[in-house]
């Protein structure tokens, strides 16, 4: 689709508002996917780093020169993230959303000032986007969005108690938004709904069998943000229906399920005339 989020990008949710770079230097610890609870030290992490430094995420805290985890939940960490190295998070599915730097995010316009607009990202508090955070944007030429508008953008503040700053300028691309083609930015049409913070994340991933198996059969576009929300676009309402229903439905099935609950809607679909 129009607007894919960048491959390999999984970042974190949850409560915990912290961001930072740790230095580990242990050789044993817990493995990744492994459960973790307040206190657990979580030494591999940056065994994955070349440099030996980690960006930490929802859920862990830095404690001298180690990572510790201060929320419950499923410990992961991500290589080779572009312009970052090594990610690492806690993966605990709760319901308020808590702003990590870099994550892609989902948000809809509630107020717009002069100089820039107030969003809602489910949230605490509202994230401010500057008017000028697109690609390509001047004063004179930059995009108006009006209140209800759906926007995907990337976090680039997140202080705590601070509200956290959004931008929709890509790190990897530089189309303009003028071009259509930018990555983020406002999604227009289309259909947006809200999933599980922990389930959006697992939307990201490149080898995610909902996402893959329905775009075998339907033509559409999709956007995730890990604070729990998902943006899609098809050509038809009915195709937008089915595409919704699968990707609510996969939250609560393994994955050899799901490649039989996505061929049962789509014959449903296909016979409903």
């Amino acid at each position: 689709g129009a607007h894919p989020p960048p491959p390999h990008t999984h970042s974190s949710g949850g409560d915990q508002e912290e961001n930072g770079m740790a230095s580990e230097g242990g050789t044993q610890g817990i493995a990744e996917g492994s459960i973790v609870m307040p206190g657990d030290r979580i030494k591999d992490v940056s065994l994955l780093s070349a440099n030996g430094l980690v960006q930490i995420g929802t859920g862990l805290t830095q404690s001298g020169d180690e990572i510790v985890a201060v929320q419950p939940g499923v410990i992961h960490w991500m290589t080779k993230v572009p312009g970052v190295g090594t990610r690492a998070w806690v993966d605990c599915n709760q319901k308020r959303y808590a702003p990590c730097l870099e994550d892609m995010v989902l948000g809809i316009v509630t107020d717009k000032h002069a100089d820039d607009y107030k969003i809602d990202i489910r949230s605490s508090c509202g994230a401010i986007l500057p008017a000028l955070s697109f690609e390509g944007a001047t004063k004179r030429s930059r995009p108006r969005l009006n209140i209800g508008a759906t926007v995907y953008a990337r976090v680039c503040q997140a202080i705590r108690d601070c509200e956290p700053e959004l931008t929709c300028v890509c790190l990897t691309s530089k189309k303009g938004w003028m071009t259509g083609q930018a990555i983020f930015g406002e999604l227009e049409g289309g259909h947006m709904f809200d999933v599980g913070i922990g389930y959006s994340r697992s939307l990201l991933d490149p080898n995610c069998p909902v996402i893959n198996l329905l775009g075998k059969h339907i033509p559409f576009e999709v956007a995730v943000g890990v604070n729990g929300r998902v943006w899609v676009k098809s050509a038809s309402i009915k195709d937008t229906i089915l595409i919704v229903n699968a990707v609510k439905n996969a939250e609560h099935l393994q994955s050899s399920q799901v490649a039989e609950m996505v061929t049962q809607l789509v014959r449903f679909n296909a016979s409903d005339t």
